[in-house]
C-alpha cells in the first residue's frame, strides 16, 4: 500500500504466512533504510534480545502496576508472524528496524491482554457480508479462501489493500484505534522526514489505510510511565497451544502446527504433510485409522476444495475432508472450526484429537544469553534450597507445618501456588492456617511453561516473597466490601507468611464488618477470626487485642443480622447455619476473655427461636444454640423445648429444615436425647407417603450432619422403639441405590396406582 514517495504500508493479518511472504518480499524488492513494526516502542533500546538465537515461538511479556491499576499483556511472534519477519529479515538487511506502536503500559491498552488481538475485528460488517456472499462459515475460512491460497504476491498485496480498505470503511476507529494510530504516525512522519531511504511499515491491515497517508514531518516522541509506577517487559517463551484460538486465544490464525507448516513447505506441500500428522496422532492414541480412511479424508479434501474453487488444500478443506472420512457417528455439535473459542466438552473425541495435532505441541526456547528476571533466579535457587525443584517425574512432597524448616517450605509452594506457577498442587490441606490438620500434601510435576509463567509472575516483584505478596495485594484492592472475599485473602496471607499484609487485611475485616449485610460472609469471617484468636502462632495474632476488638464488633453485627432474618418458607441454607454456630461459638469460646454480652445474645436467639416469620431452619438452629449453651435450666427443660418445637414444625415444608438447624448446632444433645429421638420416629411415621417425599431432601441434608458412629446410634434407638435388634443397625445405614432412584422408583408406583384407579384395576384395601 503505497500514497506517499518512499513510503511502502504492507497491512497484515497477525500470525498469517502469507502476509509474511508478502513483508519479506516487499523488503526484499524496496531494499528499506526503515523498517517500522507494529509492537511495544519501549523494546527498541533491547532488540538485540529479540534477535538472540531463540527457539520461537516467543512473547514480549509487559507489567505495570500502580496505586490504581494493574495491567499485564502479551505480544508473541512465531516466525511465521508478518512482524517477526519484518525484525530478522529487515536487521539482516541493515535496515533501521523499530517498534512504533504504545507501549503495553500505556493507558490505550488497558483490558487489552494480547496486543495482536483481533477478536473485535471478527464481527465487522464488511466480513459477515463477504462470508454470507461466499458461503463460508466465519472470518478463519474467509481468510484462508481470500489469502492464503497459492497467488502471485502483486495480487496479494492488491487483494489486501480492498479488504483492508473496505474494513476500514465499514468501522469506526475505537478511541484506543485513535490514540495507537496517532503515536505510530508520529514514528512514520519521522522517518520519512530523515529523507535517507524508503520506509517500510507492517501494521494490522485495520491500520494501514491511515499510516499510508503519513507526510514527512520531524519530531517523534516516546512517553514516559508515571512516576512510582512499576512498568517491565521481559521475553518468555511460549507455545503453540497458547497460540491456539481453541485454547482462547483472540488473535491471529489458529491451528498453529498447520501454518507452521505452510509456512516452511508452501499452501501445496502443506496439507499432505498435516494430513500425515493427524493420522500418526490418532493411531498413537489408539484410534484405528485405516488406509481406505486415510484414501477417503484425502479425496473427500480434494473435492471440497475444487468445489470451492481452491487451488491447493486450505486448512477447511482438509478438515472437513477427515470430518466426512472418519467420524462415523452423528455429530452433536457444529464443527469447531466453523467458529472460534475453546473447544466445546460435546466435541467428537476424535476430531478434538485431530485440531490438537493441527495445534501442535511446540514450545519456544529463550536464548541462554537472554537477561532474566531476578524473579526466575530467585524462585530457581528457593526450589534449590528446598529440593523442591520438579524433576522428570511427578512426585508427592509432604510438609508438617509445625516445623519451623517445614513451614517455611510450605510457604514457598504457597507462593508459587498465589502467582499460578504451574506445577505445583496441594492435594491436601487446611483450608486455614490455624486448623487442627496442620500437615500438606503437595504434587510437584515438570511442566513446558514453567519458565515463561515465572517470568510472567515478575511484574508482581523481584523476589518470590515479594511477588506473592504483590499479587495478593492486588486481590486486596479488588476485594472491595466484600467481607468472604477479605476472609480467604487473610488466610492466602497467612500461608505465605506476609504478615504485614494480613495486618492490612484485618483492618479492612474490622471496616467491613461494622457494615457487613450478609450473615453468611460474616459467619465465614467470624469463624476464621475465631481461629486466629485462639490458635495463631504463625502471625502472633493469638489472643491479640485487636483481632479481639474485630470479634466483638462482628459478633454484635452478626446478632443484629439474625434479627433481620425471615422467610417463613425459606429452604435451609448450610452456609448461614454455620454462620450461626460461629455466632454461637464466639459466645462459647471467647464470651468471658471478650466480655460478650451474653444475656443479649440469648435473647436474641430465643426470639428467633419463637419467630414464626423466621425461616424453619433459623429457628431450629437457634434452639440449638441455646441447647448447646446449655441454656435451659437442666436437660428435661430442654428436651422438653425441643419437642414442642419439632411438633410446631411438623410439617412437610418445614420439618427437615428446622432440623437441619437443630442439628448442626446441637448434635451431641440430640444424640443423647431419648425422647426427641422417639418424637421424630413419631413424626416420620405419621407423614403420609407424598408428604415425606415433599421432605426428604431437606431431611437428606439434616441427618447428613451426623457423622457415621452417630447416625448408628440414632438407628440403634429407632430399633429398640420397634422392639428390634440394635445390633442390626449398620445394616440401616447401608443403601444399595442412591436417593434419587428412590424417590424416582416411588413417583412411579404412585403413577401407576392413578392409571389402576382410572381403569377400575385398582386392587381393594385388604384385599378380595
Amino acid at each position: 500500500m503505497q500514497g506517499t514517495p518512499g513510503l511502502h504500508v504492507v497491512g497484515v493479518r497477525h500470525h498469517s504466512p502469507a502476509c509474511a511472504r508478502l513483508v519479506a518480499h516487499t523488503l526484499r524488492t524496496v531494499r528499506p533504510r526503515h523498517v517500522l513494526i507494529e509492537g511495544p516502542a519501549d523494546m527498541n533500546a533491547r532488540l538485540d534480545e529479540l534477535l538472540l538465537p531463540h527457539e520461537l515461538p516467543l512473547a514480549v511479556f509487559s507489567s505495570y502496576r500502580d496505586e490504581a491499576r494493574a495491567h499485564a499483556s502479551w505480544t508473541p511472534f512465531c516466525s511465521y508472524s508478518p512482524e517477526w519477519v519484518a525484525l530478522a529479515q529487515g536487521s539482516a538487511a541493515g535496515a533501521l528496524v523499530r517498534f512504533m506502536d504504545l507501549p503495553a503500559w500505556n493507558k490505550a491498552f488497558h483490558g487489552v491482554r494480547n496486543r495482536y488481538s483481533d477478536g473485535e475485528r471478527r464481527t465487522a460488517r464488511a466480513i459477515e457480508a463477504l462470508c454470507q456472499k461466499l458461503g463460508l462459515e466465519g472470518m478463519d475460512a474467509l481468510w484462508d479462501h481470500l489469502f492464503e491460497q497459492p497467488c502471485e504476491l502483486d495480487v496479494l498485496a492488491e487483494r489486501l489493500r480492498v479488504y483492508f480498505e473496505s474494513l476500514r470503511s465499514e468501522e469506526e476507529a475505537s478511541e484506543r484505534d485513535q490514540l495507537r494510530e496517532a503515536f505510530m504516525l508520529t514514528h512514520v512522519e519521522a522517518a520519512l522526514a530523515a529523507e535517507d531511504g524508503p520506509v517500510v511499515v507492517v501494521c494490522g491491515g485495520f491500520h494501514a489505510p491511515v499510516l499510508a497517508r503519513a507526510q514527512p514531518k520531524p519530531g517523534a516522541v516516546f512517553p514516559e510511565p508515571p512516576r512510582h509506577a512499576s512498568a517491565r517487559s521481559y521475553l518468555v517463551p511460549y507455545s503453540f497451544r497458547r497460540l491456539d484460538s481453541f485454547t482462547g486465544y483472540e488473535s491471529g490464525m489458529p491451528s498453529p502446527t498447520f501454518y507452521q507448516a505452510v509456512w516452511e513447505l508452501g499452501p501445496e506441500d502443506a496439507p499432505a504433510h498435516m494430513l500425515r500428522v493427524a493420522v500418526e496422532r490418532l493411531r498413537g492414541r489408539g484410534q484405528h485409522v485405516s488406509a481406505a480412511d486415510l484414501i477417503a479424508a484425502s479425496v473427500m479434501a480434494e473435492g471440497l476444495a475444487r468445489l470451492r474453487g481452491h487451488r491447493s488444500l486450505a486448512r477447511s478443506d482438509l478438515l472437513d475432508g477427515m470430518a466426512a472420512a472418519l467420524v462415523k457417528d452423528a455429530l452433536d455439535v457444529a464443527l469447531p472450526w466453523t467458529m472460534r473459542g475453546v473447544l466445546s466438552p460435546d466435541t467428537d473425541p476424535l476430531l478434538a484429537e485431530v485440531l490438537r495435532a493441527f495445534s501442535g505441541e511446540r514450545t519456544g526456547r529463550l536464548s541462554e544469553h537472554t537477561p532474566r528476571p531476578p524473579l526466575l533466579a530467585d524462585v530457581e535457587r528457593a526450589l534449590d534450597a528446598q529440593d523442591l525443584r520438579p524433576t522428570a517425574r511427578a512426585r508427592k512432597v509432604r510438609v508438617e507445618l509445625r516445623e519451623p524448616a517445614e513451614l517455611e517450605r510450605s510457604r514457598t509452594l504457597h507462593r508459587l501456588r498465589v502467582l499460578g506457577i504451574p506445577g505445583f498442587t496441594r492435594d491436601q490441606g487446611p483450608t486455614f492456617p490455624t486448623e487442627p490438620e496442620l500437615h500438606e500434601s503437595w504434587t510437584v510435576a515438570p511442566s513446558e511453561d514453567f519458565v515463561s509463567r515465572v517470568i510472567e509472575a515478575s511484574g508482581w516483584g523481584p523476589t518470590l516473597e515479594q511477588a506473592a505478596t504483590g499479587r495478593l495485594e492486588e486481590s486486596l484492592l479488588q476485594a472491595g466490601p466484600d467481607l468472604g472475599r477479605l476472609a480467604l485473602l487473610l488466610a492466602e496471607s497467612l500461608f505465605i507468611g506476609a504478615k504485614t499484609l494480613a495486618e492490612r487485611v484485618l483492618e479492612a475485616v474490622a471496616a467491613q464488618a461494622l457494615r457487613e449485610p450478609d450473615l453468611s460472609r460474616l459467619g465465614q469471617a467470624l469463624g476464621r477470626l475465631m481461629s486466629l484468636w485462639r490458635h495463631d502462632v504463625l502471625l502472633g495474632a493469638q489472643g491479640s487485642t485487636q483481632v479481639g476488638a474485630i470479634i466483638v464488633a462482628a459478633f454484635h453485627r452478626g446478632l443484629w443480622l439474625v434479627e433481620q432474618l425471615d422467610g417463613p418458607a425459606l429452604p435451609a441454607d448450610e452456609q448461614l447455619l454455620r454462620a450461626l454456630a460461629a455466632l454461637r461459638d464466639t459466645l462459647r469460646f471467647a464470651g468471658r476473655a471478650l466480655s460478650l454480652d451474653a444475656v443479649h445474645a440469648t435473647a436474641v436467639f430465643e426470639r428467633s427461636m419463637a419467630d414464626v416469620r423466621a425461616p424453619p431452619a433459623v429457628r431450629g438452629a437457634a434452639l440449638g444454640a441455646l441447647w448447646s449453651l446449655s441454656h435451659f435450666s437442666d436437660e428435661a427443660s430442654a428436651e422438653a423445648a425441643a419437642l414442642r418445637a419439632i411438633r410446631a414444625a411438623a410439617l412437610p415444608s418445614t420439618l427437615g429444615d428446622f432440623l437441619a438447624g437443630l442439628f448442626l448446632l446441637a448434635r451431641e444433645q440430640v444424640v443423647r436425647a431419648q425422647p426427641v429421638t422417639a418424637a421424630l420416629d413419631e413424626v416420620l411415621r405419621e407423614l403420609p407417603q407424598d408428604d415425606f417425599l415433599i421432605a426428604l431432601p431437606a431431611l437428606r441434608l439434616a441427618f447428613g450432619f451426623f457423622p457415621p458412629r452417630e447416625k448408628e446410634g440414632i438407628a440403634r434407638s429407632v430399633l429398640s422403639l420397634h422392639g428390634k435388634d440394635p445390633a442390626d443397625a449398620r445394616a440401616l445405614l447401608r443403601l444399595e441405590v442412591s436417593p434419587q432412584v428412590v424417590v424416582a422408583g416411588a413417583a412411579l408406583d404412585e403413577e401407576v396406582e392413578q392409571v389402576l384407579a382410572r381403569f377400575g384395576l385398582l386392587e381393594p384395601a385388604g384385599g378380595a
